[in-house]
C-alpha cells in the first residue's frame, strides 16, 4: 500500500472514532452511518484538505453533510 493510502486510512479511523464518541454510538455504527450518507467517500476524495483541519471541525462538518443527505443522527 502507498503511504498516501495508509495516511488516509489512519485519518478515517481517527475521524470515525471521534464521531462515534461524540454521538455516543459504536464505531461500527458510526462507520456504517458515515458510509450510508456518503461521508466516507467524501473523506477519501478530499483527504488532502480535510487532514489539515481540526478533527472536531471535520466531525461536525461530516455530521452536517450526512444530515443534508438524509442522516438523522444528532
Amino acid at each position: 500500500m502507498s503511504e498516501q493510502t495508509l495516511n488516509t486510512i489512519a485519518f478515517m479511523t481517527m475521524v470515525i472514532s471521534l464521531f462515534s464518541r461524540k454521538y455516543r454510538v459504536a464505531e461500527a455504527v458510526a462507520y456504517h452511518y458515515l458510509r450510508k450518507f456518503g461521508a466516507t467517500a467524501l473523506m477519501i476524495e478530499h483527504y488532502d484538505y480535510l487532514h489539515t483541519q481540526d478533527y472536531e471541525q471535520v466531525v461536525d462538518d461530516l455530521a452536517d453533510y450526512c444530515r443534508r443527505h438524509g442522516g438523522t443522527l444528532k
